[in-house]
């Protein structure tokens, strides 16, 4: 096995581009041919001998490290939700091409922002030793309500009642406040004023 290899060994998955940088192409083609390195999707790579981690987000965070975790993946991640995902949901920004190639394996769905709200509400979370961007509670409730058309009313109606349910966790005025930023405050408020009254 080349040495280069051990320092590349604390991540699941690499670019080419990085593997270059530790390696000359000559290694890079041998691990290859030998099955110590395999292709997972154009461009990225993994050691053979390394095992895939259980939880599909993290395997979805390696191949798109600028991508935030959201949606029913996030909903589900916070128990807001019953529905599973049949897909691991990221939300990029928007001057990222949408013409993006989803690999193989995990089934990933894309959406979409611009700069400006690209930010609000990310935290970082750990899973297995692993950091991952997720968005908080809030944002995830104001999200729904953006991607209706693609959710349906029923999903983030659970959502929204679910967050209102966990007193404990929730919190009003970040939601309004997202809600404002996310131009979702006209369904939030409704919503809100019918729950709390």
């Amino acid at each position: 096995m080349i040495s280069s290899e051990k320092n590349l060994t604390d991540s699941i998955t690499w670019r080419k581009k990085d593997l270059l940088h530790h390696m000359t192409e000559f290694e890079f083609r041998q691990l290859l041919k030998k099955n110590q390195l395999i292709r997972i999707q154009k461009g990225v790579y993994q050691y053979a001998h390394i095992d895939l981690p259980d939880n599909d987000m993290i395997l979805a965070q390696e191949l798109f490290p600028q991508a935030v975790i959201s949606m029913l993946t996030a909903a589900s991640y916070y128990n807001l939700t019953t529905i599973i995902p049949s897909s691991i949901q990221l939300t990029l920004p928007s001057n990222k091409s949408r013409r993006l190639t989803p690999p193989s394996y995990p089934q990933i769905e894309f959406f979409f922002a611009n700069e400006k709200i690209i930010d609000l509400g990310i935290e970082i979370i750990s899973e297995e030793n692993y950091p991952l961007r997720i968005y908080n509670r809030e944002r995830v409730v104001c999200d729904m309500f953006r991607y209706l058309p693609r959710v349906g009313l029923d999903a983030a109606l659970d959502i929204f009642k679910n967050y209102m349910h966990n007193k404990k966790n929730r919190q009003l005025d970040k939601l309004l406040h997202y809600s404002r930023q996310l131009r979702v405050y006209k369904y939030i408020h409704r919503y809100a004023e019918v729950y709390i009254a």
